[in-house]
């Protein structure tokens, strides 16, 4: 890809290192920008590391590969353990850095939350929420954790119904037998066998049931119905082809269901909280049906459950950025641009920042569209416009549409001054030398945890030891 010189004195500014932020960061760079990657996390992987079951072996190493491979790029800066809004504040960032532009692609880390009355004196003991949850399970095996704890019990309720909530549940029940197993039989069977086994394979080897290990099936809760669960994808947006996403959900949701013992409970939704000496003995349901595909309330109908624990898995949310407009858990967005925010000239958003899902692939998509467009529109010549015709084709035509507009815009872009961005490199070494950051390939060989897998197969092999 031909660079173009007049771009090597601008730096953006990028929030956040993951799916979005390193193909973001990658395209800028191979085009001569400059770009300063900011993450409040060590290591720059997001989801992939903390919000993904460690079992995802295969998925998480070539994801991470790939955001390696984006990253370490001799135009890029990482900074981690730098959060936007806490570390530096927003409005320092855009006003005093000196960046060109500032691009969110911060995801969405904050949990919705499970409205429930008095469910404040729950949290983080019988009642969890799924981003710090998996974040337990993902790293509670390291030696050096530092992070909550939680431990697992009988009847817990897993409130959700994406693919999200069907791996927290199967960690619950995987995590419940394979402790009781050892226990009551003296049994040890690793965590990747229960995955891909399933827990009926394994009670069917070994001759024992949930009843023998005295384990109560976990439930999940769905406010519909189990063909409308997220599992499978339509093809596009025919009945046909929904149709039988639906079919193929049930399916999906049947095998679940019957390899991992859990049990399911559709079309409800939490009411209230059952406690007892002020702890949480069960939940509330209230029963609901469905009008014109929307979830109505059926009035005075609900079921009562026993719960001695809740996992919340609702989905997530982008945390909000003291300095930026949003309405209600979403960025103001300018309408005619979805990727530009409204009321500043040049902050930009992309992937689940705007998005607030967590799907690995739409992230991506979403922040390499509209990174072109920025770049396109905001920060380079027409001479880009070649390339960005091959991207695909809704790219090509909204910017084709704007061609207009975009010489006019790009017509006021200039680089700054070499004093402000020698400022940027300096404010930059300062944090690196705070904690005692080198190169990118080095920092993510002495920061990349011990992984449960090379755990399992030595015993002793612990960083912190």
């Amino acid at each position: 890809m031909e660079v173009n010189e007049q771009f090597k004195n601008h730096y953006i500014a990028i929030i956040g290192g993951s799916i979005s932020g390193s193909e973001a960061a990658n395209m800028l760079a191979q085009n001569g920008f400059k770009v300063v990657v900011f993450d409040m996390n060590k290591l720059p992987y997001g989801k992939i590391e903390d919000g993904l079951p460690n079992w995802h072996i295969k998925l998480r190493d070539r994801q991470i590969a790939e955001i390696n491979l984006k990253l370490d790029h001799q135009n890029i800066q990482f900074v981690p353990l730098t959060k936007i809004g806490d570390a530096i504040s927003f409005n320092d960032l855009l006003k005093n850095w000196g960046f060109s532009a500032i691009i969110l692609a911060n995801g969405a880390w904050q949990d919705r939350a499970l409205e429930i009355p008095t469910i404040e004196k729950f949290i983080d003991k019988e009642i969890v929420y799924q981003n710090s949850f998996i974040n337990w399970f993902n790293h509670k095996h390291e030696c050096d954790y530092l992070g909550k704890n939680y431990f697992l019990k009988n009847n817990t309720i897993v409130i959700g119904g994406g693919l999200a909530s069907l791996d927290v549940i199967k960690i619950v029940m995987i995590e419940l037998v394979k402790k009781q197993l050892y226990l009551k039989k003296g049994i040890n069977i690793d965590l990747f066998t229960f995955e891909k086994k399933g827990i009926t394979a394994i009670l069917e080897k070994y001759n024992v049931s949930l009843n023998d290990l005295q384990i109560e099936k976990a439930t999940l809760v769905y406010r519909r119905t189990d063909k409308f669960m997220p599992l499978k994808s339509p093809k596009d947006d025919t009945k046909e082809s929904k149709e039988k996403a639906q079919k193929v959900s049930e399916k999906l949701l049947k095998k679940y269901v019957d390899k991992y013992q859990f049990k399911f409970i559709p079309l409800a939704i939490p009411f209230s909280l059952i406690e007892k000496d002020n702890k949480l003995s069960g939940i509330v349901l209230q029963n609901v049906e469905l009008k014109n595909n929307k979830v109505v309330p059926i009035k005075n109908s609900f079921l009562t459950i026993k719960a001695e624990m809740i996992i919340s898995s609702i989905g997530s949310v982008p945390e909000k950025i003291e300095g930026l407009n949003y309405e209600r858990n979403y960025l103001k967005m300018r309408a005619e641009a979805d990727y530009q925010v409204l009321g500043l000239e040049n902050v930009f958003a992309i992937g689940n920042a705007v998005t607030g899902r967590g799907n690995i692939q739409e992230s991506k998509k979403h922040g390499k569209q509209m990174t072109a467009v920025i770049i396109n529109k905001h920060l380079k010549s027409d001479s880009f416009e070649n390339w960005l015709s091959n991207e695909n084709n809704q790219i090509r035509e909204k910017v084709q549409k704007q061609l207009n507009s975009i010489i006019e815009e790009i017509s006021v872009q200039k680089a700054k001054p070499k004093a402000l961005t020698k400022m940027i490199t300096n404010r930059i070494n300062t944090i690196y030398k705070k904690i005692g950051f080198t190169t990118y390939k080095n920092w993510v060989a002495k920061n990349t945890p011990i992984r449960l897998e090379d755990t399992l197969k030595n015993k002793d092999n612990c960083k912190c030891s």
